[in-house]
């Protein structure tokens, strides 16, 4: 499983890899995993052509969640609907 991350998450980044999770931070690896913060533009990092993958990519708003509720989202899939 690959997880992007942008740099400005570096908390996040850091975290993720301790825990032995796949990062990157780069925009051009299909990615299963997109976490960003979308109030601060997130998704501008993120280039749809090479990052997001044909079957699906989970994106993940870091909003207020903790690194564990992260990782809860992660391996369980689940997450909240926008609407």
């Amino acid at each position: 499983m690959i997880i992007f991350v942008p740099n400005e998450l570096k908390y996040i980044k850091d975290e993720l890899i301790k825990r032995e999770y796949n990062i990157v931070s780069t925009n051009d690896i299909p990615c299963d995993i997109v976490i960003c913060d979308l109030k601060n533009g997130g998704l501008l990092d993120v280039n749809v052509e090479n990052n997001l993958k044909v079957q699906g990519t989970l994106i993940i708003d870091i909003g207020s969640k903790s690194i564990d509720e992260i990782e809860y989202i992660i391996n369980n899939r689940i997450y909240s609907p926008f609407f």
